[in-house]
């Protein structure tokens, strides 16, 4: 055996790094008959141990938007990638009075079914005629959101997450309520041939000064793909509210365009149907996402079933 095709098969068997009796014990399983690499490269290759998948480096990166609609879907961000998106939306509060807000928020896959997300409106603004000019930031969420179950041919996959408000606005400007919020999502998503489907129900323990008042939301996005790259949604979204005998109601339409499978944007308009909200809202923005390599969750015996690794 030539010095060459000695060190490819010691590689191969993964033993070059062993003591030299260990190599020659390890080389002697190969058939003397094999004399030259085009006859041993066969062996070598079944030779070589199979290494696992990781589903936290080998997929293509592909951005899944929770944009611009309210209800979000079971497709969480893919493992050790990072999802940034930025939304611009501006809303009339009353006669002559409009609103503003910069909303930016960003996602990392811990797991292939597990992933963190923090949000906030980090600029609010709010003009009119006849008032005050405001400006200021919002409150800030961060959140946790698992993917239960696969869809298959007769069950819808499901996911739940879990939401916390860490009240920095200004409760004096009319931004929040300076109080922490704990929010709990169940989530249904479902392919129906070429359309989507994604419903949220929405049960929120918001702070108040009376201790807490409760409140649940419920909605429905409906997506199709129109091209390659565009997409349009229609949903309707609404319920009660903490803090006020007013319900929300609105109906929103928007569209999706991949620039780039990374690269998304968005735009909707919402409309409300009843007084719990603004009566109308435009917003766009754009979602990007990149694998950054940071670290997620290490693999275990225990959780890797669970967390889809």
């Amino acid at each position: 055996m030539t010095p060459l095709l000695r060190a490819l098969a010691l590689m191969a068997l993964g033993v070059e790094l062993l003591p030299a009796t260990a190599q020659e014990m390890a080389l002697a399983t190969i058939p003397s008959s094999l004399l030259d690499y085009a006859d041993i490269a066969p062996f070598l290759t079944a030779a070589r141990p199979k290494r696992l998948r990781d589903a936290c480096r080998t997929a293509e990166v592909v951005a899944t938007p929770t944009r611009p609609n309210w209800d979000t879907s079971t497709t969480t961000t893919q493992c050790g990638v990072v999802e940034v998106d930025f939304g611009w939306q501006r809303q009339p509060m009353g006669p002559g009075v409009a609103q503003q807000q910069l909303v930016p928020s960003l996602r990392y896959g811990l797991a292939p079914r597990l992933d963190l997300r923090w949000c906030s409106a980090l600029w609010m603004h709010q003009a009119g005629d006849a008032t005050a000019t405001l400006d200021g930031v919002g409150d800030q969420y961060v959140s946790l959101r698992y993917r239960i179950s696969e869809q298959t041919q007769t069950r819808v996959s499901l996911a739940l997450s879990y939401e916390y408000k860490f009240a920095t606005a200004d409760a004096g400007k009319g931004f929040g309520s300076e109080r922490g919020d704990h929010v709990l999502t169940l989530i249904a998503s479902r392919e129906l041939g070429k359309l989507h489907l994604d419903s949220n129900l929405v049960g929120t323990l918001a702070g108040s000064k009376k201790g807490h008042e409760s409140s649940v939301q419920a909605g429905t996005a409906l997506s199709r793909p129109l091209t390659k790259k565009l997409a349009v949604v229609l949903e309707s979204y609404g319920g009660s509210q903490p803090g006020t005998a007013d319900r929300l109601g609105t109906n929103l339409v928007g569209a999706n365009y991949a620039l780039t499978p990374r690269v998304v944007l968005d735009a909707a308009y919402a409309r409300a149907y009843t007084a719990g909200g603004p009566r109308s809202q435009f917003t766009f923005g754009v979602t990007v996402a990149h694998r950054a390599g940071l670290p997620v969750l290490p693999r275990s015996r225990g959780w890797a079933r669970w967390l889809g690794q």
